[in-house]
């Protein structure tokens, strides 16, 4: 008897699913090519190699750094930031998390013609407090390599005019079945980009007791965006995870009527259920 609430429930959920997709991809403004393999964008010269991945909604910030000196590098974060447009988007995080529980102990005097009583009164718990500290310095001892998630690019969907979107022919994979599909996508150059961004970084070793301080400034662009009602994960690009570009989702108006529609559904079915079954234990 609970087989027509699992069809229910299962319609239910296929209802609430429906979301439009939009996709962005990332492009350095000095025209680098991210990497082959994994999409990252790499910087490198003698004393470093910073790499730079994007994968993930809002576009999370995963800043790489390697230490290719034979002596010890420092990641001032204090000094860094994601420059957002004209907005500075600190490394560091403003606020920190704190944890723990609470004990505590009390006496109270009673005082009456027979002197007075010491009356200890408990609380029972604990006191563990720890402080999560922003990390405002990274130490890298030589040949070593440390990642940074702090900041994300965006909050949701970027804004795109309809008008600057038209229809791309794309490498659509759905089971075993391989066909072309139509996908509405715009293109942008550094100058019309609906997002611009910088990375400013500051690194340093120390010698004779002073800091030697060297910043590191890379740029990007949103390239291309696509919208699509469909998971782009089906799309032959970007059915990979890769570094250079980042997907976000909503759920559609048509699947949130759908979900309240699907809700009712399964009360309506279940209500069902509960009166056959009590029709038939009479």
């Amino acid at each position: 008897m609970r087989l027509p609430l699992i069809i229910t429930l299962a319609c239910c959920a296929i209802l609430t699913s429906c979301s439009k997709y939009q996709v962005n991809v990332i492009s350095s403004t000095t025209g680098k090519e991210p990497n082959k393999e994994t999409g990252n964008y790499e910087f490198e010269n003698d004393s470093v190699r910073i790499s730079y991945s994007f994968y993930g909604p809002d576009a999370p910030v995963t800043v790489n750094v390697y230490n290719k000196l034979n002596q010890p590098l420092y990641i001032d974060w204090q000094q860094s930031a994601l420059v957002i447009g004209d907005k500075a988007v600190s490394y560091v995080p403003e606020s920190i998390s704190l944890k723990g529980n609470i004990s505590a102990e009390s006496y109270s005097y009673l005082r009456n013609n027979k002197g007075s009583t010491l009356n200890p009164t408990y609380t029972d718990g604990s006191v563990n407090a720890v402080a999560n500290l922003p990390k405002t310095t990274t130490f890298l001892p030589p040949h070593t390599q440390s990642s940074n998630t702090t900041v994300r690019l965006t909050r949701g969907f970027i804004e795109v005019p309809d008008t600057a979107f038209h229809k791309i022919r794309m490498i659509e994979r759905l089971q075993d079945t391989v066909a072309l599909t139509k996908v509405n996508t715009a293109l942008f150059t550094p100058d019309n980009s609906p997002l611009t961004f910088r990375s400013y970084l500051t690194t340093y070793t120390v010698a004779d007791g002073k800091n030697i301080p060297v910043v590191y400034e890379d740029k990007f662009f949103i390239s291309r965006t696509l919208k699509t009602n469909s998971d782009p994960k089906h799309l032959k690009e970007f059915s990979n995870q890769r570094g250079d570009y980042f997907i976000n989702s909503k759920a559609t108006g048509y699947g949130k009527t759908m979900a309240v529609v699907g809700a009712a559904a399964v009360i309506g079915t279940a209500s069902a259920i509960s009166d056959s079954q009590n029709a038939k234990s009479k």
